[in-house]
């Protein structure tokens, strides 16, 4: 662990595209799993934990037996498309101070059926987060995770900032078996998404990242997360909240940092998920998150 967070530090002072490479590399080590000592429920799906590996750090299912040694309460892999999509070109990721970053990635995935290969035999809660630029892109994806997968819940990503508005309410889809969570961030009218969840039963994940502009980025233009993003979510979840109700369950993600954090969000939320503190500070925040957070309940 010592050595792991001396790595952590040195990748601090590395240039972020680079220290995307070297920790790719690391995160490819298959660790064998963490075992559950105790269960979680957000809206009926069982996790190991109230924490969770947001989607958009694992986008290939490459990185999830590293991840799942950390005892995280669940790992969300993706965002996955029917077909494999190259991304952006780099450089797609720059720091920002405090304990921020911003990336355009692009939307870069395998394809949805290379990253379930690379799942297969992980005893471990995995969400599968889905994108796409059409309904039927959607739909294909979650009619093949019926079939060959069945992963514990399914987030659908509408609120990419890849997508520049492309989505403003959630795309008609046919019904699903699976558990559904819609990620929701500023280019979504929450309104719509909110009455529709209500209505067919879904969950929420709240927020995804903020556009900004950043002239160090290829596209000149990229999505903000990390501590930053933290208060604007945290309003974001509140108003998610009362126009949800109680009864739709939430999983709140952006700029979670320490166990305070996590208190104020799990008075709202049913749940959160982590990223860019995961890249400031190692996996192990992982293990810190859910060990305070599962004394909440």
């Amino acid at each position: 662990m010592a050595l792991l967070a001396a790595f952590g530090r040195l990748m601090h002072y590395v240039h972020p595209e680079i220290s995307h490479r070297l920790g790719s590399l690391l995160f490819s080590i298959p660790l064998p799993s963490c075992r559950c000592e105790r269960w979680w429920s957000i809206g009926g799906v069982r996790v190991c934990g109230p924490v969770g590996v947001a989607a958009g750090l694992d986008k290939s299912g490459l990185y999830a037996r590293f991840l799942s040694s950390f005892c995280p309460g669940f790992l969300v892999v993706g965002s996955t498309l029917p077909r494999a999509r190259r991304g952006n070109k780099p450089p797609r990721v720059a720091r920002v101070w405090p304990y921020s970053m911003v990336n355009a990635m692009g939307l870069n995935s395998p394809g949805i059926a290379r990253v379930v290969s690379r799942l297969s035999g992980l005893d471990y809660p995995i969400f599968i987060s889905v994108a796409g630029f059409s309904a039927s892109d959607f739909a294909a994806q979650l009619a093949y995770l019926e079939r060959y997968f069945r992963p514990d819940a399914v987030e659908l990503n509408i609120s990419s900032p890849t997508y520049r508005g492309f989505w403003r309410d959630v795309p008609t889809l046919g019904g699903t078996r699976l558990p559904v969570f819609v990620k929701v961030g500023p280019s979504v009218d929450l309104r719509l998404v909110v009455r529709h969840v209500r209505e067919v039963g879904w969950g929420l994940v709240v927020t995804n990242t903020l556009p900004v502009d950043d002239r160090r980025l290829s596209t000149g233009r990229g999505g903000l997360s990390g501590l930053l993003l933290y208060r604007y979510g945290v309003k974001l979840l509140e108003r998610a909240r009362r126009l949800a109700g109680g009864e739709v369950p939430i999983i709140y993600s952006g700029g979670l940092y320490t166990c305070a954090q996590l208190r104020e969000v799990l008075k709202l939320a049913d749940a959160a998920e982590v990223l860019t503190s995961v890249l400031y500070y190692t996996p192990y925040i992982l293990t810190l998150l859910n060990r305070c957070g599962g004394t909440l309940r």
